[in-house]
Formats: C-alpha cells, structure tokens, sequence
C-alpha cells in the first residue's frame, strides 16, 4: 500500500492520520507495515483524504487501463466539476469542436 507515501509527501505523522480514522497509533502503524489490513470503510476515508482512487491506494497500478487519469486529466475533471451548468454546456461544446479537430 501507498500509505506511508502519501503520508509523508502531506508531512503528516501516524498519530495525526490515525486520529482523523479514529483509530490507535499502532493499528494505523500496522497498517502502512500491512500487518493489519484496513476495513473498506477505511480505505475510502484514506481514498478521500489524499484524493486518489482505492486503486492507487492498495498499489493497484492500471496506467495502460482506460480508467487510468493522468494529473492533467484530473485537474480538467475538477475544473469541469465547479462549472455552472451554463459554462458546463459551453465547455462540452467547445471540447467535442477540438476533439473533432485533432
């Protein structure tokens, strides 16, 4: 599992994770040692905390996978995400033009 990765790039400790889970130190600790395996429910509130897929989470790598989004590609999602429906119309329209165009 990715967990101590991503742990470490927010400069976070184990007792600041393992209080946001609700959870002791070393249960949190065994889960990046992966003596202990976390519950699902678990996984998803790690999945959201660092905003990756549960995938990318357990050390599932699909970059060939149709599922897989580069950084660029998700920065685009989360901009489309925050459009107004309006906006949103227009941005569909202008995408499907450079789509058809390249």
């Amino acid at each position: 599992m990715k967990l101590k990765e991503l742990r470490k790039q927010k400069n976070l400790t184990q007792l600041e994770i393992s209080r946001l889970l609700n959870v002791a130190t070393t249960t949190y600790n065994g889960y990046e040692t992966e003596k202990y395996e976390p519950t699902i429910e678990t996984l998803c509130k790690l999945s959201d905390f660092y905003n990756v897929s549960l995938d990318y989470l357990v050390g599932r790598d699909f970059q060939n996978d149709i599922g897989y989004l580069t950084q660029e590609q998700k920065t685009a999602l989360q901009l489309i995400k925050n459009l107004s429906s309006n906006n949103l119309s227009h941005a569909i329209s202008f995408m499907q033009g450079l789509y058809i165009n390249q």
